[in-house]
C-alpha cells in the first residue's frame, strides 16, 4: 500500500516563500509528505520546518539542467512509496478546482494510472496603485484580485509515472494534459518582495552566463514589467468553470502550440500571456 501523494520543492535561501509553501502544502498532505530539497541555504530558512522532510545538498552554482535531472530522478524514486508526486517551485501554489475536488490528493487519485497532469498557469499580479504590500502570514488570495494567464506556468506538475522534466520544469517528453488544476505563481504578487528576491538571484553564482536571464534582470526592467501587467484591464465575470470560454480559448492555444513541437525540448510555446487580468472567482478566495 502506497501513501497517496508527496509534494516536492527545491530551495535556496527562500525565507519569504518557503513558509507560505509549507503552510499551503502541509495542509494538503501533512508535514512528512512534503519534501524540501535544500540546495545549500545559509539563511536559516530550512532549519525549523518541524516534521517536513528536508534533504540537504551542498551549494553549487545554479544549473537548471542538473537540477531538473536530479529532481526527475528524485520524484521517480518517491513513486515507489507514493501513488502520485507533485513537483512545484517554491513560489508556486496549486489548487484543484474547489468545485470538483476537496484537496490535491483527491485530484491525483482521480488521475489515470501512469498519468501526468498539466496545471493551468496563472501569475498573481500586484497592482501597487490599488493594493498594499502583501502580508505573507495571510492568504494571498484574500489580498490580490487579479491574475494573468501564462503558458510558461502551464507546467506538468503532477505525475503517476517517472518523467524527465526539461530545464525550468515547463515541459516533459509528452504533450500537455490539462485537468482542473490551477497553478498560482507568486513571483509578481508583491513589488517590494519581488525586487528583494531578484537582488538575491542576481548575486548567486550561475553555471552559465546565459542561463535564466529573467532571474538577473535589472530592478528597472522588472518593475516596469510588473507595472505593465498591473495596468492590464481587470475582467470581472470569468468563473473558470469548464464552460468558461475565455479560459478555454487560452488553454486551447497552449494545446495547439504543442502540435508542431513533439520533438522539441519545450513542447509548448512558453510566451503566450494573457491580455487582461482575471478576478479570482469566489470559490478560490481563501484557498491559497
Amino acid at each position: 500500500m502506497k501513501a497517496p501523494l508527496a509534494i516536492v520543492t527545491m530551495v535556496y535561501n527562500e525565507s519569504t516563500f518557503l513558509p507560505v509553501w509549507c503552510r499551503h502544502y502541509t495542509a494538503q498532505v501533512g508535514d512528512q509528505a512534503c519534501h524540501v530539497i535544500d540546495h545549500g541555504s545559509d539563511d536559516g530558512s530550512t532549519d525549523a520546518l518541524g516534521r517536513v522532510s528536508v534533504t540537504r545538498l551542498p551549494r553549487t552554482p545554479q544549473d537548471d539542467t542538473r537540477r531538473t535531472r536530479f529532481l526527475s530522478e528524485f520524484c521517480a524514486a518517491l513513486l515507489e512509496w507514493y501513488d502520485a508526486v507533485i513537483y512545484v517551485d517554491v513560489d508556486e501554489l496549486l489548487v484543484a478546482d474547489p468545485a470538483l475536488f476537496a484537496s490535491l490528493p483527491d485530484f491525483t487519485a482521480a488521475m489515470p494510472h501512469g498519468g501526468v497532469a498539466t496545471a493551468i498557469g496563472l501569475d498573481i499580479v500586484h497592482r501597487p496603485f490599488a493594493e498594499p504590500d502583501l502580508d505573507w502570514a495571510r492568504p494571498v488570495s484574500l489580498q490580490r484580485a487579479g491574475v494573468r494567464f501564462s503558458s510558461a506556468m502551464c507546467k506538468p506538475v503532477a505525475i503517476r509515472r517517472p518523467v524527465q522534466w526539461a530545464p525550468g520544469f515547463h515541459c516533459i517528453d509528452a504533450p500537455p494534459s490539462f485537468g482542473r488544476l490551477f497553478l498560482f505563481h507568486l513571483r509578481y504578487a508583491d513589488l517590494g518582495d519581488g525586487l528583494d528576491r531578484l537582488a538575491r538571484t542576481r548575486r548567486q553564482p550561475w553555471a552559465s552566463d546565459e542561463a535564466a536571464r529573467h532571474q538577473r534582470m535589472s530592478d528597472v526592467e522588472w518593475a516596469g514589467m510588473l507595472n505593465g501587467m498591473a495596468h492590464l484591464p481587470l475582467r470581472q465575470d470569468g468563473d473558470w468553470s469548464e464552460t468558461d470560454m475565455v479560459l478555454a480559448q487560452w488553454v486551447e492555444r497552449v494545446l495547439r502550440s504543442a502540435e508542431s513541437r513533439e520533438h522539441d525540448t519545450y513542447r509548448i510555446d512558453l510566451h503566450l500571456s494573457g491580455d487582461e487580468l482575471w478576478r479570482l472567482p469566489p470559490r478560490f478566495l481563501g484557498a491559497f
